[in-house]
């Protein structure tokens, strides 16, 4: 006799897993995941007043551990978390806790202006703006 996890919404995913599929697809393609990490931030990306805003938890990493590139539409975030320190007289009993290198990229949408991208790293969260382009609306043209 086999084991079956009954699940109470059937066979298909949710809505909801369903649109983070979709995000991660189109922001985080296989070509942009490069390196081989032992965590990976979560992050949150979102538009408002027509900026993207890509957010990231990084508790317990120092700004001085972080690094921001942005090369050929891709954006990658670089960092590492330092772990806790062993010694002899220290027990530990559980360590839940990733630390070492990490990095995530992102293809980074058209019409992006890398020249005024921001980034704001605070209470180990980090913030990195993306502007739109100021790109002119079509316009027609008289044929004479």
């Amino acid at each position: 006799m086999e084991l079956v996890r009954f699940n109470p919404f059937g066979v298909a995913p949710t809505f909801n897993s369903k649109m983070s599929r979709l995000f991660d697809e189109f922001f985080e393609t296989p070509a942009c995941r490069q390196a081989t990490t032992t965590w990976s931030p979560k992050v949150d990306i979102y538009e408002a007043k027509g900026l993207l805003v890509i957010q990231a938890d990084l508790p317990g990493v120092e700004k001085k551990d972080l690094s921001i590139k942005v090369d050929h539409g891709i954006l990658t975030l670089k960092g590492e978390r330092k772990g806790h320190e062993t010694s002899e007289e220290k027990n530990v009993y559980r360590s839940e806790r990733f630390y070492g290198s990490f990095e995530r990229a992102f293809r980074l949408p058209p019409k992006t202006d890398v020249d005024k991208i921001e980034a704001e790293f605070k209470n180990g969260v980090l913030h990195v703006t993306l502007p739109k382009e100021d790109v002119p609306e079509g316009k027609e043209i008289a044929i004479h």
